[in-house]
């Protein structure tokens, strides 16, 4: 395999190549690229334009790889030195392409002096999402731009990157406010066959002790939690009203980033008004409705969709 600087003849095979990426993804149920107008965003002209950003990956007679670098993009709102990686695309027959593909990049990052590699990729795409974590590109937000649900993700290259900590708890006696504190009920380990990840139970309770109600926090991110969420809650009749399920969700945020979780998940019935509020006086934004898959534990329960709601961490 041989990478290179992209030149202005590569163009036609660079298309070519996302063409048979996006009938494959088709093929397999992969929908985001067809879904949001890929070639409508990134027309021919966009390549042509941009062609010297570009590296690629060739065997002899094929393009076989491809990918964007850039010093800059306006979904990363800060001013940190980083290079930023864009329409990555590889060939479903040559194995190990885009990692190949991807090192070059890191390695190009380096020699400028530039240790931070970052780049958005699709929320809703598991597979991706925990081969980008085994690459290190940890991720530090959601980016929701129209039909487009994606992840921040970024990545120390001169230091390792390890994941999120979901293999041990925290103390968390001080998740507490001016009205409510959570006190730890219990934890749970994960349980990797049932989709399960680490989750903390705790109790809701107020400043005279009295219990108010309970919330929970689940480590980690898998399709299983896109739908039934990372936070869970649940207040007592006497005390609704009081915004303390937005409350919980706060203090929960603030464990959620101690455990280097770039987001989190709260799902609701869209007919549950009461929880939908409780998502959005936590900072939560809408991102979908969405139907739930037939194996889901929430299918047997009656339920057939679920509105999706996301908080970037660090926003506060």
């Amino acid at each position: 395999m041989n990478i290179r600087k992209a030149v202005p003849e590569d163009v036609g095979a660079i298309l070519d190549l996302i063409r048979r990426r996006i009938h494959w993804m088709d093929e397999v149920g992969l929908d985001h690229w067809n879904r949001v107008d890929y070639f409508g965003i990134y027309p021919e002209r966009y390549y042509e334009e941009n062609i010297a950003s570009f590296l690629v990956a060739e065997q002899p007679g094929r393009l076989i790889g491809a990918l964007a670098l850039y010093d800059h993009d306006s979904v990363w709102n800060d001013r940190t030195p980083a290079r930023y990686v864009h329409n990555f695309v590889s060939d479903i027959d040559y194995p190990g392409t885009g990692a190949a593909l991807l090192r070059f990049a890191e390695r190009m990052t380096l020699t400028r002096g530039i240790r931070l590699m970052r780049m958005d990729t699709n929320l809703k795409d598991h597979k991706l999402s925990a081969y980008y974590e085994e690459k290190g590109y940890r991720t530090r937000g959601i980016v929701h731009r129209g039909l487009f649900l994606g992840v921040k993700r970024e990545k120390q290259l001169d230091r390792e990157n390890p994941p999120y900590d979901a293999g041990g708890f925290f103390d968390s006696a001080g998740l507490k406010d001016g009205e409510i504190r959570l006190v730890l009920e219990k934890t749970s380990p994960a349980d990797p066959e049932r989709g399960w990840v680490p989750a903390y139970q705790f109790a809701v309770r107020g400043a005279d002790g009295e219990r108010l109600g309970s919330c929970d926090l689940r480590i980690g991110h898998n399709e299983k939690l896109y739908f039934s969420g990372n936070i869970g809650y649940q207040v007592e009749e006497a005390y609704r009203g009081r915004h303390i399920a937005a409350r919980a969700c706060r203090l929960l945020f603030r464990l959620a980033k101690k455990h280097g979780l770039g987001y989190v998940i709260i799902t609701c019935r869209p007919d549950n008004a009461a929880s939908r509020r409780t998502a959005e006086l936590a900072g939560c934004e809408l991102l979908e409705t969405a139907p739930l898959p037939a194996w889901h534990d929430l299918v047997r329960e009656g339920t057939a969709e679920e509105c999706i709601y996301g908080k970037t961490l660090g926003e506060d």
